[in-house]
């Protein structure tokens, strides 16, 4: 038995794989599942956001001899307390790591021509059937920075090398491998990379540490004509800096994704900016959403079963990355 703790309205729930011998038991109510005889000897559990937390707690306690918790998603931090509190030596946590990468790089790639090919110019011009043939800018030989060096800033990078950019990677473990990158920084080296770029991509997740992680400081260390792309979690960037930085255009702009909350209120300044590409955390949200997310399960449940190392393990699990 696979325990699902999940909403029963959750999309994700519609395109559950077929496994043999596999029974997929679903819930969100800590104590119905509790109460669930086959809970006694499940060893694998699947949480899907916006589920009950409590409820795979619950369900966790109960079980005999839980091995592995999947995060049906790529970030971790609704998990960050579950983890601190359940999870022991020799349990393991997974999650989603590279199953929405690439969609993820295609809207990186668009937020940069977007403000490059000044496309907002360009829709402007024809609604107001202007000829205005001014020289249009390319992405060759411009740098890009990433804020965070994990699996979607390197689908990125790949990406943006084919553009012919210089890339530049600002990480925690600088002696990882840093594949397509020009240059690596330090985190405390963070205001001399932005310095260098013209784009800053932020795909940090939400942890203590990344919390307002690009602020005032780092604004002001970006050049005039640099653009911000976020598409991480929206803890990772100090919004009231921001809107301060495109309102006295220290920045030339922003492609945002991801917001402190969501959905991002109306009262919200950052709606205000015309210099700002704003989408509502769907830049991962494509057609085949679901079944990206089963397949990295199930490259995960097939190593499970073999006794083999997981696919996408959780180096740090209580660390929220």
């Amino acid at each position: 038995t696979v325990a699902i703790i999940a909403e029963e309205s959750n999309p994700a729930l519609r395109f559950i794989p077929q496994c043999e011998g596999v029974e997929f038991l679903v819930g969100n109510d800590g104590d119905v599942l509790a109460k669930d005889p086959k809970i006694l000897d499940t060893e694998a559990f699947i949480y899907i956001v916006p589920g009950s937390v409590e409820a795979l707690s619950a369900a966790w306690k109960t079980a005999r001899n839980p091995k592995w918790v999947h995060s049906f998603y790529t970030g971790i931090d609704a998990l960050s307390g579950f983890s601190q509190e359940s999870l022991m030596k020799g349990q393991t946590l997974t999650n989603a790591k590279g199953a929405y990468s690439p969609s993820l790089a295609e809207w990186v790639m668009t937020s940069c021509l977007y403000f490059n090919k000044q496309i907002q110019r360009c829709q402007a011009n024809r609604e107001q059937k202007v000829w205005d043939k001014f020289v249009m800018d390319t992405l060759y030989g411009k740098t890009i920075g990433f804020v965070g060096y994990g699996h979607i800033a390197q689908t990125s990078a790949k990406l943006a090398k084919a553009f012919g950019m210089r890339v530049l990677a600002l990480r925690k473990n600088d002696n990882k491998e840093t594949p397509f990158a020009d240059m690596v920084f330090k985190m405390e080296e963070r205001s001399k990379m932005l310095s260098e770029c013209d784009f800053v991509v932020c795909s940090l997740p939400a942890t203590p540490s990344t919390a307002n992680f690009l602020g005032q400081d780092e604004f002001r260390a970006m050049p005039s004509n640099s653009v911000l792309i976020s598409i991480g979690r929206g803890v990772a960037i100090d919004e009231i800096a921001l809107d301060q930085a495109l309102e006295q255009k220290s920045i030339a702009g922003a492609a945002l994704d991801v917001f402190r909350e969501e959905p991002l209120p109306a009262n919200s300044p950052l709606w205000r900016h015309d210099n700002v590409l704003l989408t509502a955390h769907n830049a991962d949200f494509t057609g085949d959403y679901c079944m990206r997310g089963w397949d990295v399960w199930k490259a995960n449940w097939e190593a499970f079963k073999a006794g083999n190392a997981f696919v996408t393990p959780v180096a740090h699990p209580s660390e929220g990355y």
